[in-house]
């Protein structure tokens, strides 16, 4: 810390044309430890000055035969000059002589003959008044030059900031954002992208606190989230990666709270999973038709062990959207302390306005008499409807007609696995991560994403674990489907396996890729591939499959399906 100016830092210059006084007061302040500079006239004290900056105070006499005191401080005045703290001496008591010295700027006055007492205590208290303004000028200096360095790092930190959201956001059609944050950096992220199978995933998240220490606690999610998604896993694994990197990389008194979120368009299906975040509602004709509460811990809190991932499965009609916000919309108080509440968010949603969010900014606006807020406000809208998504992007996009690059020569890929690993490891992604590390066609791998998939999913839910599929088709049968899904996976053996193979089939006439999914399950039945009915949930994922590939077959019992995809 900067400390006080010791005395004998700091300069007198004592101004007067009388040798002898000059001297006497010279030799007086040096007893008292302090430095003295002589000036014997007008002109000399106006050259000390004007070219000598280290002056810290003035004895000044009023007659020095060549001038005056005060018409020395006019013309330093008149000069720019600056002039350090002035103590004019003179036996002039008149008070209109002395209002007019200190209108000219001096710090105090002594009156000839010179009490030298009296002046050492007035000499000690511009001392103490100097060093003390010396002090704040470096403090402020200090605090300027310190402002200035944190302005650049923070300008830098957000560009960074931005640049990585950006990097890691995709835009979506039938996705849109509300965010406003209440200082230069957000802890509130909303973060769209679609997997390579078509399904839309979607993140609102809420780091604790706001500004830069919630943006950088909020950071990890944000690469987790974007590298999971690309690389096609389910929403469940997703969300245990993200809350698995936050208990590792963040403090222990920092928390994430998020609403996560899968749109299967192609099945109709809406996953959700709500750690600490307000009620989301699915809202139809201004009519509020699902809620999706908070039924877990806030990401980063709890450990593996303890961590639930379960997500809630809802069939969305044809019409409607997702409607989410964080708990800074909430929480907003107006100036009698009234938040804004989940039931004015309710009361704006049934009006049914043309547009929402900026029907609710305006009716947050009112509530709070402005348009700066306390916490970070964000909210959200998906509209399946509005997106283009699935299988029906791939189709719309006319992606089928891509081919696989000739130069990538003959290969087989094969992996199997048995008891619990058939609930723990993902088999699509590592058939995409398999295929664009052989240099394969983006477009390419969403095809054979979509159909391994459905395949490796109709192989468990439908061989392995012998589920039906029926069961969805009514509201009840969604709970009950997954519930019974999640009992009978932990029930898996070794005897249980799974195998699945691809196979570049290069020297036939067609070059092909062959896929191939085995299982220990007793089959289906394949005439469910009749069931082309895109209204019924059973039998849809074997039409889907047959709608990407250009062959498939279904070897009895059922518990090998055999897809081909033809390059052309």
């Amino acid at each position: 810390m900067t400390e006080l100016l010791s005395d004998k830092t700091l300069r007198i210059l004592v101004v007067d044309d009388d040798q002898l006084l000059n001297e006497l007061l010279c030799e007086f302040l040096h007893s008292k430890d302090l430095q003295t500079h002589s000036a014997f006239s007008f002109s000399d004290a106006k050259r000390e000055l004007s070219n000598n900056s280290v002056i810290d105070l003035v004895l000044l006499d009023y007659e020095l035969g060549d001038g005056t005191g005060l018409n020395l401080m006019r013309d330093l005045a008149n000069e720019n000059i600056s002039i350090p703290p002035v103590i004019m001496i003179s036996v002039n008591e008149d008070p209109d002589f002395l209002q007019n010295c200190f209108a000219c700027g001096i710090a105090d006055y002594i009156i000839k003959p010179i009490n030298l007492s009296l002046l050492a205590l007035k000499v000690r208290a511009l001392i103490n008044s100097v060093s003390m303004q010396k002090l704040i000028s470096l403090q402020n200096a200090e605090l300027a030059r310190f402002k200035k360095e944190a302005e650049r790092e923070e300008a830098i930190a957000k560009f960074i900031y931005e640049y990585l959201l950006g990097q890691n956001s995709q835009k979506v059609q039938g996705v849109e954002t509300w965010l406003q944050s209440s200082a230069s950096f957000s802890g509130d992220i909303a973060m769209a992208r679609t997997s390579p199978g078509g399904d839309l995933y979607f993140m609102l998240a809420d780091a604790t606190g706001h500004g830069l220490s919630a943006a950088i606690t909020i950071m990890p999610a944000v690469s987790i989230f974007n590298s999971m998604v690309a690389k096609g896993f389910h929403l469940q694994p997703i969300v245990t990666e993200l809350n698995k990197k936050l208990c590792r990389d963040t403090p222990p008194d920092r928390f994430v709270a998020a609403i996560i979120v899968q749109v299967q368009k192609d099945q109709g299906e809406l996953h959700v999973w709500n750690g600490g975040m307000p009620t989301a509602h699915w809202v139809s004709n201004g009519v509020i038709q699902q809620t999706f509460r908070s039924r877990h811990m806030a990401l980063g809190i709890l450990d593996d062990d303890q961590f639930e991932a379960t997500v809630e499965t809802y069939r969305f009609p044809k019409s409607g959207f997702f409607f989410a916000c964080t708990d800074g919309l909430l929480e907003e108080r107006n100036p009698a302390g009234d938040c804004f509440s989940m039931q004015r968010v309710v009361d704006v949603i049934e009006s049914e306005p043309a547009d929402l969010h900026a029907q609710l900014v305006a009716a947050l606006h009112a509530h709070t008499g402005c348009a700066t807020y306390s916490d970070d406000v964000s909210m959200c809208t998906l509209t399946p409807a509005a997106m283009l998504l699935g299988s029906s992007r791939l189709l719309t996009d006319g992606i089928l007609h891509r081919r696989i690059e000739p130069g990538i020569g003959h290969f087989s890929w094969a992996v199997e696995l048995s008891g619990r690993k058939i609930a723990e490891c993902e088999i699509p992604p590592l058939v995409n991560k398999f295929l664009q590390y052989l240099g394969v066609d983006q477009n390419v791998c969403q095809i054979v994403f979509l159909i391994v998939s459905e395949m490796v999913s109709n192989a468990i839910d439908h061989g392995i674990l012998r589920l039906d599929s029926e069961f969805k088709e009514n509201a009840d049968g969604f709970e009950f489907y997954f519930q019974e899904r999640e009992r009978r996976l932990k029930r898996l053996t070794e005897k249980d396996t799974i195998s699945l193979s691809l196979e570049w089939l290069k020297d036939v006439a067609t070059p092909s890729l062959m896929i191939t999914v085995k299982d220990t399950g007793v089959g289906y039945d394949p005439a469910v591939l009749d069931k082309n009915n895109d209204d019924q949930l059973s039998g849809r994922g074997l039409y889907l499959i047959r709608g990407l590939a250009q062959s498939v077959e279904i070897v009895p019992p059922g518990n090998l399906i055999r897809a081909v995809i033809s390059s052309f």
